[in-house]
């Protein structure tokens, strides 16, 4: 017999040693009682098996027929439980036609039974169907209990929960090698564990060589959702497994708890593909395991987790309480090394929760690897936690390794400051190859803390924070960039099979939200929308029927009557549908895609008038109405606005006194204009978004960023921008005031900053530029000097003779078109050159000293806006060493960073602005 190990937390299995001794005891006995009933029995069904087949890679000895030969009622009014108890021998294979089988009592099994099966014939494993009396609260009703035995298969049927809350029905099987359990759905509503044990599926190996398989295990017929520890889990593999358990294609959604757990065992658990979404506690729970020569592992699985819209089998009041997506956790046994790869998490709404990929300081385990895996946040939950180690206890490694995961979405904030936040003691932790984007709100990217030997090289991190926080760690980077987006998750529900099905097709007829399109013909008109690699949700109606089109639609599409809502993300991935009538209305509700009616590629605002005889003309007399009011009196739209990318990733917003319209199609879905008033973001050098109005530009600010601006032509300042157009009368004219002069410079007198050009001797010209704005100071520019509002080219030729000038902002550019002077900003002198470098490197300190060694693969000089570094830093062929307490060193540089060596408190921020 195979014992247990002792839970040694709350969501331990109820199953200990005495609790099995006593039932196999009892079972033994009622055995014996029923041995004479069953001779005659056994005796029949040995002269009506079939002779010996092989089946599933294993030698049946006899194959038999659970209603011909077994004399079983397949309408479920009368018990199975004698003739299936009767016929568990080893050798044996019993097919269930069609129907439903009624169990009453458990079959306790622990003879050590090898090569037995139960099959279901049915074409899906819903014709096989096992029920069970309503409300058998008394024992937590247990189908099957197989404590012992090899090649044990369970195929091709399913176990009816029903739909009320306290029918349940488990199973617990151990076999030391060849398990398996292959298409079996647990149907019905799922109680809570009250009236059911903590997992519909216990799984064990009871030998260190054996692999037990579990493929296609379906749960997603809903649950009761108490929260933590109160509800059932899905599948578990306990502490007395030391094998390997196999979970392929596997689905679990809404679960009360863990939709997997391998947390105590000290065999392996890997997983491969399958779909986990909603489920309560944890979607993943899983641990490296402590086996001699294996390790846990999950492979091409995907997360989704959005609690805002549970499936159709939710109740009103369901409510997830504290979802995570992966926990990595051995309950304190120390182990480490397990592996996540090719997998993607999706969480796009959730309460709240530890993370979306977490392992908490008291699950106990070491290290763990993330290896090209992708995950969408879209809420406020933290993005990865690898919690402090105990390093008394757990076993090495204790470093975290994320290798070629991207990390995306619209978050606003963490709950520990930056997107991957590695903590105490995670010694050797790693991040290479790897990208983050998080846009919005203030994100940094990863956070270090007093850990040692860490590394995060070759990675692009595009935050709205710091890219790097570290606080008392050791760790090396180099080659880390900022300008880039990153790899979305492609969310695949296919799980390798259905709810329908026994091979590894689909059938969208067990999912209300798609259609099968091999037995349904097209409807007329064909609409398409194609991913352009912007996490896009969208919206629209149609006027008569609508379907989907071929396999192109996932599961977290929805089709309801003549309304479709879906999710696309991937570059050129498409949904498709086939619709009668017209499109109604159409919306994207985040992102955009590109929208392709019939064949021909419309926009967002044209695509309902598509499919009508003129796509244009809604009117009985066949005129369009986009021009109707044309003729009405408007404000006389003259002025323009444009803002113009530099590269940088930007947010602002304006509002002007009169009208306002959009100019072209230069405007994006994530643009709006509301009344007089615009917001939009503009990332890219180059690509500009325009804007026609009335009157004058009366706020204007850049929520974050910051790009070029101009106003009827002439490149402004956001300072100056409300003042280039101070009148628009009829004639669109500007007024600055009754002496005609212009109020543009009004604010110059803020200037802050001083940049001084000294001649040296030599006839020298010079052009500069800055963001802000520049204007002479004193009496210093001469006639031949021209200055502008944020620019100016002049002369300087005598000797200590000088042009000074007072600027916000940055310099952008300082060059000299002939000649040479020497150049002083704030009093320092510096080297012309740095305002040629494009990127930015600010190291700032917090009161703590941290040094700091870098290298770019271009040049690097000191930012003299900043401050200049101190006698001790040393700035020497595309290197940069020092330290920093309580200020702010700051360079500008060329090229990419090649490395960077930063060991203290202190805060790193860099721009790449040249890709």
């Amino acid at each position: 017999m195979v014992r247990l190990t002792d839970g040694d937390d709350d969501e331990s299995a109820a199953d200990s040693d005495s609790i099995l001794e006593s039932q196999l005891n009892r079972r033994n006995y009622l055995k014996l009682g029923a041995m004479a009933a069953s001779t005659a029995l056994s005796a029949g069904v040995a002269s009506a098996a079939s002779g010996p087949e092989e089946r599933f890679g294993i030698q049946w000895d006899r194959v038999v027929n659970a209603v011909d030969d077994l004399g079983m009622d397949p309408n479920g009014n009368e018990p199975i439980d004698d003739q299936l108890d009767s016929a568990y021998e080893s050798g044996t294979l019993i097919e269930f036609p069609p129907g439903e089988y009624l169990a009453t009592e458990t079959q306790y099994w622990n003879d050590d039974v090898s090569r037995f099966g139960m099959v279901g014939t049915g074409s899906s494993h819903k014709d096989v169907q096992f029920v069970f009396p309503s409300g058998n609260n008394g024992e937590k009703y247990r189908f099957l209990e197989i404590t012992s035995g090899d090649h044990h298969v369970l195929k091709n049927f399913s176990i009816q929960q029903t739909d009320d809350d306290t029918t349940t029905a488990d199973i617990w099987m151990i076999n030391d090698d060849g398990g398996l359990i292959e298409d079996v759905e647990w149907l019905g509503r799922t109680p809570t564990d009250n009236n059911a044990r903590r997992q519909l599926l216990a799984y064990d190996c009871s030998s260190v060589d054996g692999v037990n398989v579990a493929r296609r295990v379906y749960m997603r017929e809903g649950a009761e959702l108490p929260g933590y520890p109160d509800g059932v889990a899905g599948i578990r593999v306990q502490g007395g497994s030391v094998g390997e358990i196999r979970l392929v294609d596997c689905h679990i959604e809404q679960r009360g708890s863990s939709s997997f757990r391998a947390t105590h065992t000290r065999g392996v658990l890997r997983v491969e593909g399958g779909l986990f979404k909603n489920n309560d506690n944890t979607n993943m729970r899983i641990s490296a395991g402590d086996h001699p020569t294996k390790t846990s592992w999950i492979k091409g699985a995907t997360v989704i987790m959005d609690a805002d819209n549970l499936n159709e089998h939710a109740r009103d009041g369901d409510s997830l309480d504290s979802p995570e997506g992966l926990r990595i956790d051995s309950t304190g046994n120390g182990y480490a090394g397990v592996l996540i790869e090719d997998c993607d998490f999706i969480f796009k709404s959730c309460p709240t929760s530890r993370g979306i990929v977490s392992s908490p300081t008291w699950a106990g385990h070491g290290g763990f690897t993330l290896r090209n895996c992708r995950i969408q946040n879209d809420t406020s939950v933290q993005t990865i936690h690898a919690d402090s180690v105990d390093t008394d206890t757990a076993d090495k490694p204790w470093g975290v390794n994320l290798e070629n995961v991207s990390i995306t979405g619209s978050t606003r904030s963490q709950p520990a400051g930056a997107a991957v936040c590695i903590d105490n003691d995670r010694n050797g932790s790693t991040v290479q190859n790897s990208c983050i984007h998080f846009p919005n709100g203030d994100v940094d990217g990863v956070l270090v803390n007093d850990a040692t030997n860490c590394e995060i090289v070759d990675s692009n991190i595009n935050v709205s924070g710091q890219a790097t926080v570290f606080s008392g760690a050791d760790v090396d980077t180099s080659n880390i960039t900022s300008g880039d987006s990153c790899p979305l998750p492609s969310a695949d529900g296919s799980t390798g099979g259905d709810s329908s099905t026994t091979d590894d097709s689909t059938d969208s007829t067990t999912d209300d939200s798609t259609t099968d399109d091999s037995t349904t013909e097209p409807l007329p008109n064909e609409i398409r929308l194609v991913g352009t690699g912007t996490t896009t949700q969208y919206e629209f109606t149609v006027t008569d029927s609508l379907q989907a089109s071929g396999d192109t639609i996932e599961e977290w599409d929805d089709i309801e009557s003549g309304t479709a809502t879906g999710w696309i993300t991937t570059d050129g991935v498409e949904d498709a549908y086939t619709f009668s009538g017209d499109i109604d209305s159409f919306s994207f509700l985040e992102g955009e895609s590109e929208i392709y009616v019939n064949g021909e590629q419309v926009s967002e605002s044209t695509v309902t008038g598509a499919t009508t005889d003129d796509s244009t003309d809604s009117n009985t007399d066949g005129s369009t109405d986009s021009t109707d009011d044309s003729t009405t009196d408007s404000p006389d739209l003259s002025h323009e606005l444009r803002l113009v990318g530099t590269g940088t990733q930007t947010q602002y917003e304006f509002t002007v006194s009169d009208a306002l319209e959009a100019s072209g199609d230069t405007i994006e879905t994530w643009d709006t204009i509301d009344g007089t008033s615009a917001s939009g973001w503009i990332t890219t050098a180059g690509v500009e978004d325009t804007f026609n109005f009335a009157g004058s530009v009366t706020s204007f600010g850049f929520v974050e960023g910051e790009a070029e601006i101009y106003v009827d032509g002439e490149q402004v300042t956001e300072s100056t921008v409300t003042d280039a157009v101070t009148d628009s009368g009829t004639d669109g004219s500007t007024d600055s005031g009754t002496d005609g002069s212009t109020d543009s410079t009004d604010d110059t007198t803020d200037s802050q900053n001083e940049l001084r050009l000294v001649g040296t001797g030599a006839e020298t010209q010079y052009e500069v530029t800055v963001s802000g704005t520049l204007e002479a100071s004193g009496d210093t520019i001469e006639q031949w000097d021209d200055v502008s509002e944020s620019s100016a080219t002049g002369w300087v030729t005598t000797e200590g003779v000088e042009d000074v000038y007072a600027f916000t902002g940055t310099i952008t550019s300082l060059s000299f078109l002939e000649g040479e002077a020497e150049v002083y900003v704030n009093g320092t002198r510096v080297d012309p050159a740095v305002f040629s470098l494009p990127n930015t490197l600010v190291v700032e300190g917090d009161g703590t000293e941290t040094t700091y060694d870098f290298m770019v693969s271009g040049d690097i000089l000191n930012d003299p806006l900043v401050g200049p570094t101190e006698s001790d830093d040393s700035l020497t062929n595309g290197k940069a060493k020092g330290s920093v307490t309580d200020g702010i060193d700051a360079f500008r540089f060329s090229g990419d960073i090649t490395k960077m060596n930063l060991a203290g408190d202190a805060a790193l921020t860099f721009e790449d602005n040249d890709g």
